[in-house]
């Protein structure tokens, strides 16, 4: 089955940062701003807005997000493979976080009209966020 999402592309822009394993979560991060925090047996990754990225860690500055709107059940088959299939024709990189609700794709803000193009040829309709 083809999905045709409606994405939403945020305005932040976004930071990917990579903090040791046992690192403590900055502060900043609990002020209710959107963020995904990951902790694995190798690494504390944080994605958030530029202004709230911590100093002193690995990161990649510059992303920019697309939210899917609405709520995708976790049992649906192929939601990321609609969106990540006609990126990757294009050679554009991304990084991606799901939630219980939804997905979210972050591109590199120097792609970002390569990335609409891709997904608008792909049958992807875009929200901007109000």
């Amino acid at each position: 089955m083809a999905h045709k999402l409606t994405l939403q592309l945020l305005n932040e822009t976004f930071t990917i940062n990579k903090l040791p394993q046992f690192a403590e979560i900055p502060s900043i991060l609990s002020n209710g701003e959107m963020c995904f925090i990951s902790r694995t047996d190798e690494e504390l990754s944080i994605v958030c807005p530029d202004f709230m990225a911590p100093n002193n860690v690995q990161q990649e500055l510059g992303w920019r997000c697309l939210k899917v709107e609405g709520t995708v059940k976790l049992q649906e088959v192929g939601v990321l493979a609609s969106i990540l299939q006609p990126l990757s024709e294009a050679g554009v990189p991304v990084f991606t976080v799901s939630t219980f609700n939804t997905d979210y794709v972050f591109v590199m803000d120097e792609h970002l009209v390569n990335v609409v193009h891709a997904l608008q040829k792909a049958g992807h309709q875009f929200h901007k966020e109000e």
